[in-house]
């Protein structure tokens, strides 16, 4: 917890939409998909069989959002292909960085609350 909270607190404080900013996501990815990934050795719930139907509506979501974020990264300008950092920036109207902080805390509950399922 308190790894989290300091990580959060120094990768809240890069200036949004530069390189430092967006490499700072990855040490907490990595190792979160490392825990959802390492092998259990006791399920406790038993595997549904998924068919295609079930599968491909979010594939297809989760696919878009990602094109559409890589193209907001390459593209130019910015209010052309905003991303979620640009849309709220200018909503909070500061820029100390709580905003960011939150984030990443709410990233790694969400990270966090996904590996333990």
């Amino acid at each position: 917890m308190v790894a989290a909270v300091s990580y959060a607190a120094a990768a809240s404080r890069f200036t949004p939409l530069t390189w430092p900013a967006m490499l700072a996501t990855v040490p907490p990815a990595v190792v979160v998909c490392w825990l959802g990934l390492r092998g259990r050795s006791v399920s406790t719930v038993p595997a549904v069989a998924l068919d295609r139907s079930q599968v491909m509506p979010w594939v297809v979501v989760s696919a878009s959002a990602v094109v559409l974020e890589i193209l907001a990264l390459v593209q130019s300008p910015r209010a052309d292909f905003p991303t979620l950092s640009s849309i709220v920036s200018p909503l909070v109207g500061d820029s100390s960085g709580w905003y960011r902080f939150a984030g990443y805390l709410a990233w790694f509950a969400l990270g966090a609350w996904l590996v333990r399922r």
